[in-house]
């Protein structure tokens, strides 16, 4: 009889996985989602190229207003991970390093790759949050 490895137990790794995935769609959906509810209240497409407090006016305008509405609650958490961007993004860097040789060690290729996809999410996010075009909409957010 063939005998079958015992399969190491992978759930942390999965659990990284699955949070720097719901951290990327938080600080997605709170500064572009943000963003593109703005541009449409203001009517300025063209503002999605430029966003500043001259054309689409203060972010939590784009924003529900009342506390009983479940999308505030929502656009509000998304919209504080995307003003605190850089130590999220450090987080989701680091954990996601800590994934990668956790899912290497005990041979998960689906989270190794998953969490490799991640690491590169992250980083794109950062170079685009650094760039002129990044830190103006950041700014925007801030206000």
């Amino acid at each position: 009889m063939t005998q079958v490895p015992e399969q190491q137990d992978t759930q942390g790794g999965r659990v990284v996985l699955w949070a720097q995935w719901g951290l990327l769609t938080a600080y997605l959906v709170g500064s572009f989602g943000t963003l593109l509810a703005a541009v449409v209240q203001a009517g300025d497409l063209g503002a999605l190229l430029d966003p500043r407090l001259e054309r689409l006016d203060d972010p939590k305008v784009a924003l529900p207003d009342s506390v009983w509405n479940p999308l505030s609650w929502v656009f509000g958490i998304c919209r504080l991970v995307a003003m605190l961007v850089f130590p999220v993004a450090l987080v989701g860097l680091i954990s996601g390093v800590a994934a990668v040789a956790h899912a290497q060690r005990v041979g998960d290729r689906k989270v190794l790759l998953g969490s490799l996809a991640a690491i590169a999410a992250w980083v794109v996010l950062l170079a685009v949050t650094l760039s002129p075009y990044g830190r103006q909409l950041h700014n925007w957010l801030l206000d």
